[in-house]
């Protein structure tokens, strides 16, 4: 076990797993000794002052500062820390000099950091110098065009999560499929989930319907709806209707909780704008000759985004979408979309017809009017059921 360790993640979690073997590690082999936790508001200075004075009662120490993110300027971890005050970098030199003097055979030091970026700098370059750095990176996400919930990596990762944290319990595959397409990469959210359904399961083996009777997303986010309209479906919208109806967070696109009470006129708005755009590349495609193109026969293939869009359609529709514009598509002073979700929308809108995106703009007037009155979760369950 090296003397001093410092371990750096994006995911809380997994920082918490590994710090968790680092401090344990250490301390067998220091003989079984107690690790000594330092207090949040412990300094540099403090720390390096611990590390050269020794302590008659307890010769072997394992020190742990949990958390050294500002002592390493490293960025924080996107919306960990949102809605406080920016966090000042914290001047480390004297716990630089003390690892470079070189640290006592019978103390250990486990340092943390929960950052958004692999950390770097002189503690870093000085942790390496005295023991051993290690930046637990995060597997890859799917690609955009893969279908799933979760990459083969960040699976791998994850039922790793899910043995450990369930023990003996068996759960049937089907089980561990809908966890993880229920919860995508959560790693700490799959833990609790585990353990939850493992004590449910009364020792039993989990199985697909345990799963569907006690296991849901604890946050729901308006990242779904858009997909939801383009794949035709209601159930991820009506999910998140039902989520704010029972006082499940839902969040907005920066993480924010949306307030429920205007969570009804949040959906109407950004689902009415996306009608009104497959609606006009509906139009756009038909007057180009396009719109046999967006059957979902043909856009449902595998190998349609990369044999027929990307390269042929997508390049064809960008010239008229920008000699037409602005448009619902192309709006003034807004960015232009990327091939890929134009390619999105063009399948989308394939999967409706004029007949029936008119009727859904034409009845948003009515419906609006509807949530404003005493049963908004109610007018708008109705209006995306029927569509």
């Amino acid at each position: 076990m090296a003397p001093v360790s410092l371990i750096a993640s994006s995911d809380d979690y997994l920082l918490e797993e590994r710090m968790n073997e680092a401090v344990a590690s250490a301390c067998d082999a220091l003989g079984g000794v107690e690790p000594e936790v330092l207090q949040p508001e412990t300094t540099p200075e403090a720390l390096a002052l611990e590390l050269c004075s020794p302590s008659l009662f307890a010769p072997q120490r394992v020190l742990v500062a949990p958390d050294v993110r500002l002592w390493l300027g490293a960025p924080a971890p996107r919306g960990a820390f949102k809605g406080r005050e920016e966090e000042e970098e914290i001047d480390a030199d004297a716990l630089v000099q003390v690892l470079d003097e070189g640290v006592a055979e019978d103390v250990a030091l486990v340092m943390g950091a929960w950052c958004g970026a692999k950390p770097q700098g002189p503690l870093v370059v000085a942790v390496e110098k005295a023991g051993n750095f290690h930046w637990e990176s995060l597997p890859a996400p799917p690609k955009p065009w893969e279908d799933v919930a979760v990459s083969k990596e960040q699976e791998d990762v994850l039922r790793k999560i899910l043995r450990r944290a369930v023990g003996e319990v068996q759960f049937t595959e089907a089980a561990v499929r809908l966890l993880l397409d229920r919860l995508g990469f959560a790693p700490r959210l799959l833990a609790q989930e585990g353990r939850k359904l493992a004590a449910a399961s009364g020792g039993q083996s989990v199985d697909e319907e345990l799963v569907r009777a006690l296991s849901f997303p604890k946050e729901r986010s308006l990242d779904a709806v858009r997909d939801a309209v383009l794949a035709r479906k209601a159930a991820p919208i009506l999910d998140i209707l039902n989520a704010a109806e029972a006082g499940v967070a839902v969040r907005n696109w920066q993480g924010e909780a949306v307030d429920p009470r205007a969570l009804p006129l949040i959906l109407l708005s950004q689902t009415a704008a996306l009608f009104q755009q497959l609606l006009y590349l509906r139009r756009v495609a038909a007057n180009h000759n396009l719109l046999g193109e967006m059957a979902p026969s043909r856009t449902q293939s595998g190998r349609w985004y990369s044999n027929s869009f990307k390269t042929g359609i997508g390049p064809e529709l960008f010239d008229h979408l920008e000699a037409d514009k602005p448009s619902p598509v192309l709006r003034a002073g807004a960015r232009k979309p990327t091939m890929w979700n134009l390619g999105l929308f063009f399948a989308g809108a394939g999967r409706y017809s004029d007949a029936a995106l008119i009727g859904v703009l034409a009845d948003f007037g009515d419906v609006e009017a509807g949530i404003r009155g005493d049963l908004p979760i109610e007018t708008l369950t109705r209006w995306f059921t029927g569509i």
